[in-house]
């Protein structure tokens, strides 16, 4: 895929959060949430090792001789690790980047570690701007000690607007979104069924058996330390009533810039409020017209 868009691909490193996809690989359920990040590591260590094991110069491609390649410049690696065992060349052609660009969404200590030591960019959910710029801070810092140019690693935020011309045009949306909905794709991120508590209780007393996704949560309680599931849930597809991811383009647009600017960061990556066509023709129809006309988002790409 790298070669086919001459370079533009990256790769967003996940250690996964269900035990859905521990069966698909063998395992009757994930390792510990720590013990994943280091088993990522290490898979980090392989897969840099594989992607050198080529080196420059190392493809011919001489049709008249008959040549494609030189082997004495591509290697074995012969990695030999705790969870993996592997003999190596790459056994594909090397990318035009060389290297992926690598995306990691850490929210966790361990998940920021892992973020600060390999990732290019990171995608992070905050509840304002106070926690993006310590996440930012935190990350960096923690860059630097690995010997990383803090200042060259991007920030993508989790962004969920709710843009329309009207508040009817708002309750009418939310209208769609059950509360089974939000309750299920929570639990499929966090890797626990919720349906099995109460609902009302502030989460901090519940013993919630979290196997998935932790970040997120965590944000959810910082900003309210009493906050219950039914709560996260009103929000989780959708933002309150009060947030200023709700409204009209141009305040949207408003607050995607305020949250640059105090908060720190590149970019957003938005995440549907609801799943369906309209949502996406609200976004490129509304709230796109708006950014470009403030020089907050391209018009086009070069090549």
């Amino acid at each position: 895929i790298d070669h086919i868009t001459k370079g533009r691909i990256g790769w967003n490193i996940v250690s996964s959060i269900s035990s859905g996809e521990a069966r698909n690989f063998g395992m009757d359920a994930l390792p510990p949430h720590d013990e994943r990040y280091d088993r990522a590591d290490e898979f980090m260590d392989g897969v840099r090792k594989l992607w050198k094991s080529w080196d420059d110069g190392a493809v011919l491609m001489d049709m008249e001789n008959a040549l494609f390649a030189v082997p004495e410049k591509i290697h074995k690696i012969d990695h030999k690790g705790k969870w993996f065992d592997v003999q190596g060349p790459l056994a594909v052609l090397p990318s035009p980047q060389g290297v992926p660009y690598l995306f990691q969404a850490g929210s966790s200590d361990r998940g920021r570690d892992f973020a600060a030591k390999h990732a290019e960019c990171v995608f992070g959910s905050s509840a304002g701007t106070k926690q993006m710029r310590a996440m930012v801070d935190d990350i960096r810092d923690r860059a630097e000690r690995y010997g990383r140019d803090p200042e060259k690693i991007k920030f993508i935020w989790s962004a969920q607007p709710l843009v329309a011309a009207s508040e009817s045009r708002h309750a009418e949306i939310r209208a769609r979104i059950p509360l089974e909905a939000q309750l299920s794709l929570m639990s499929a991120h966090f890797n626990c069924n919720l349906t099995r508590y109460d609902l009302d209780v502030p989460v901090r007393q519940l013993d919630l058996d979290i196997q998935g996704t932790r970040g997120m949560l965590e944000t959810y309680m910082r900003g309210n330390k009493d906050i219950t599931l039914r709560e996260i849930a009103g929000t989780y597809l959708s933002s309150s009533d009060d947030s200023p991811m709700v409204g009209t383009p141009e305040q949207v647009a408003d607050y995607f810039a305020y949250l640059i600017e105090e908060g720190g960061g590149d970019g957003f990556q938005i995440t549907p409020s609801y799943y369906a066509p309209d949502f996406y023709m609200d976004i490129v129809d509304l709230l796109v017209p708006v950014l470009q006309k403030r020089g907050m988002l391209r018009k086009d790409y070069g090549n």
